[in-house]
C-alpha cells in the first residue's frame, strides 16, 4: 500500500479513503476527488503538494468517494426519549420531563460523555471598544469587549477565562435584535477581517496568505471563516463571535492543561470536563453579557457551530435554556449523529484523535457503544421544544447525516409532548425550515458553502426573522 510521509504526517489510500496523520493529531475531511485534484493543480506553481499543506491546516484528510443514502434505513434510537431510564419509569407528562427526566439526562451526559460541568459560573465585561462606527458601509456598528469568565467547582476558588468577542450590531434596524453567537476555528481579527480588530501576538491556522489560506476556504467553503456579514445584518441580526481557543486551545497537550486549570475543585479526572463542554459554556457566558445589553431581544438568543462547535451549541442548548434556537452544522459524533449503529466516526476515533475533546470516561464506551447509557438524540431532546436546524452534507459521511436524522426522529417524541411539532420530514431531503426540529442536507462535503447560509437564513427566519431590511448602504467614509 503506497503512502507519503511529510515531518510527522502520512498520507495514506485506505479501504474508505485516504486517511491522514499530523503527530497525535487527526481531524477528518470528507473530500471531493475533483477539489483535491484542482487545488493540487493551482498549488503546482508554489512548489507545494496541496494534501501535506492541508495536513498542515487540519491534522488529518479523509477522502471518501460513498455517499448518504437520503432515505433512512436504520434502527430506531434508543433509549427512547420518554421510555424507562437509570431505573425510572416512562415520562408521562410534561412536568415529569422536566423536573425528572431532563435533570437525570444532565448527569448522565456529564457522567459518561462531556464531563462535569462548573457548579457556578459567571462572566463580565472588563473591557469594551468600538472598532468602527460605521462597519459594513454604515451598515453595522462593530464593537470589541474582552470578557473575564470564572468557572468554579465545588469549594475550590473560581478559576477565569479571558476571551475577546466581536460584536457587530445593525445599526439601522429597531432592536431589540436577535443576535447569532458563533464560534469558529478563526481567531476574531480573521472572522471579522477589520485592520483595528485586536490581533494576538502569535498567529493562528487561518492567518496568512498563499496556498495554505486558499486551500482552506477552497476545501472547506467560502464561509468557513467569516459568514455573509451583509446579508446578516440587512436581515436584522446582530453577530457575537469570538475564538474558544483563546481560553481552550484545541490541542491535546495544551488544551487538557488549560482544562484542568479552569476545574481544580473537580478531582475525579475520568469525568473532568473536555474541551466541548469548555467551548459550549463560552456560549453561555457570552449570554450572560447579552442578556445585560437593552439593545438585544433575551428571547433571540441563537448558536451557531460548524463540526466540533456545532456539538458545542448542542451541548450548550441542553443546559442553558437561555438559548433560543440552534444552527449545528455537521457536528457528527457527540454531537447530532447517534454514537450506536452508525457510519463513519466512532467513539474510539474521535477520541483517539481528540483526547480534549470529552471526558476520558467517554473513551471507555470505544468498541462498545452499546453499553453507553445515553446517545445524541436525548440531547437533542433536552432542548425541545426550542428550533433546532442539523446542518449536513452528502459526502460528509465521517459525520454520520443519516445518524444525525435519526437522532432527530429519536428526539421527536419530546418535542410532541411539549406541543412543540418536532422532525416533520419523512426523508434525509424534506427541508422544513419552519419545524421545529429541522435537518438540512445539501450535496458536497465537509465546509461551509454558498449553499448552506441560504438554508441558515430560512430557519432564522422563520424562527426569529422580521421583514427584511432594504435600505441602501451609508456610502459616508
Amino acid at each position: 500500500m503506497l503512502f507519503a510521509k511529510t515531518a510527522s504526517c502520512r498520507f495514506l489510500p485506505t479501504t474508505r479513503g485516504f486517511e491522514a496523520t499530523l503527530g497525535t493529531v487527526t481531524v477528518h475531511l470528507a473530500l471531493n476527488p475533483g477539489k483535491l485534484a484542482m487545488a493540487f493543480m493551482s498549488a503546482k506553481n508554489q512548489f507545494v503538494f496541496v494534501p501535506a499543506m492541508l495536513l498542515l491546516v487540519t491534522g488529518c484528510i479523509q477522502l471518501t468517494l460513498a455517499w448518504t443514502d437520503l432515505t433512512p434505513d436504520r434502527p430506531v434510537a434508543t433509549p427512547a426519549v420518554l421510555g424507562s431510564f437509570e431505573g425510572a419509569g416512562e415520562v408521562t407528562s410534561i412536568t415529569s420531563w422536566r423536573e425528572e427526566r431532563v435533570p437525570q439526562l444532565r448527569d448522565a451526559f456529564q457522567a459518561h460523555v462531556y464531563g462535569y460541568l462548573p457548579d457556578f459560573s459567571s462572566a463580565s465585561v472588563i473591557d469594551r471598544r468600538v472598532v468602527a462606527d460605521r462597519f459594513l458601509d454604515g451598515r453595522a456598528v462593530l464593537e470589541e469587549l474582552t470578557i473575564e469568565a470564572l468557572a468554579q467547582f465545588g469549594d475550590a476558588p473560581p478559576a477565569k477565562a479571558t476571551f475577546r468577542l466581536l460584536l457587530a450590531t445593525p445599526s439601522k434596524q429597531p432592536g431589540p435584535l436577535p443576535v447569532i453567537l458563533m464560534e469558529t476555528f478563526c481567531r476574531n481579527h480573521t472572522t471579522i477581517p477589520h485592520p483595528d480588530v485586536s490581533r494576538p501576538a502569535t498567529g493562528g491556522g487561518c492567518d496568512g496568505d498563499g496556498v495554505i489560506n486558499m486551500a482552506m476556504t477552497y476545501i472547506f467553503g467560502r464561509y468557513i471563516a467569516t459568514p455573509p456579514l451583509e446579508e446578516m445584518v440587512d436581515r436584522g441580526f446582530a453577530l457575537a463571535t469570538f475564538y474558544p481557543g483563546d481560553y481552550v486551545p484545541d490541542n491535546s497537550g495544551a488544551g487538557i492543561a488549560a482544562l484542568k486549570q479552569l476545574s481544580a475543585g473537580h478531582q475525579d479526572d475520568a469525568t473532568r470536563w473536555g474541551a466541548i463542554a469548555a467551548w459550549g459554556w463560552g456560549f453561555s457566558r457570552v449570554i450572560d453579557v447579552l442578556e445585560m445589553d437593552n439593545r438585544f431581544d433575551p428571547n433571540g438568543m441563537v448558536l451557531y457551530g460548524h463540526s466540533r462547535y456545532g456539538k458545542s451549541a448542542l451541548l450548550s442548548a441542553a443546559f442553558d435554556g437561555r438559548v433560543d434556537g440552534v444552527i449545528s452544522h455537521q457536528s457528527g459524533a457527540g454531537g447530532g449523529s447517534l454514537s450506536r449503529n452508525k457510519a463513519g466516526e466512532t467513539v474510539g476515533a474521535i477520541t483517539s484523535s481528540y483526547p480534549h475533546w470529552f471526558s476520558t470516561q467517554y473513551a471507555e464506551y470505544s468498541e462498545r457503544e452499546s453499553d453507553l447509557p445515553v446517545d445524541q438524540h436525548q440531547l437533542l431532546a433536552m432542548i425541545a421544544p426550542r428550533p433546532v436546524l442539523l446542518g449536513n452534507a452528502r459526502r460528509d459521511v465521517w459525520s454520520d447525516p443519516e445518524g444525525s436524522f435519526m437522532a432527530a426522529l429519536g428526539a421527536d417524541p419530546a418535542y410532541e409532548l411539549l406541543g412543540a411539532g418536532g422532525l416533520a420530514q419523512l426523508t434525509l431531503k424534506d427541508f422544513l425550515p419552519s419545524a421545529e426540529l429541522v435537518f438540512h442536507i445539501r450535496p458536497g462535503t465537509h465546509g461551509v458553502t454558498e449553499d448552506d447560509w441560504p438554508a441558515f437564513f430560512e430557519f432564522l427566519e422563520a424562527h426569529f426573522g422580521r421583514q427584511q431590511f432594504t435600505a441602501t448602504s451609508d456610502q459616508t467614509p
